[in-house]
């Protein structure tokens, strides 16, 4: 968990606007394939909980810079279970194997958690 939340500080603005990992789809895939995929879970977890948090911080009156409200992880999915869903959505989309892992992360739970 203690990698989630480095993981989480890191994508919420600690480090350099332009600073992205060097992983993409295809690293992503094989590293959440592994035997053990902990490191896997985290960065999914991390990444969820970096959307969740910055989609707290709009402003409960929707004025100016309000973040939309897009992807809704119901309480009690747990980190195995988001890696496992994250990981079946990006083989079933081969054509996202070359992007950046982090915007392969975000389609899946964009697809698999869109609000209601």
């Amino acid at each position: 968990m203690k990698y989630a939340l480095l993981v989480a500080l890191l994508l919420s603005g600690a480090a350099h606007a332009e600073r992205f990992s060097a992983i993409n789809g295809t690293k992503l895939v094989e590293i959440c394939s592994a035997k053990d995929a902990s490191d896997c879970t985290s960065y999914i977890e991390g990444i969820s909980d970096t959307v969740s948090f910055y989609q707290r911080l709009q402003p409960a009156n929707g004025g100016k810079g309000k973040l939309l409200t897009y992807i809704c992880v119901p309480e009690g999915v747990t980190g195995v279970q988001l890696r496992e869903e994250v990981l079946g959505y990006a083989k079933q989309h081969p054509d996202l194997m070359g992007r950046q892992a982090s915007g392969v992360v975000l389609r899946a739970l964009d697809a698999l958690y869109k609000c209601k």
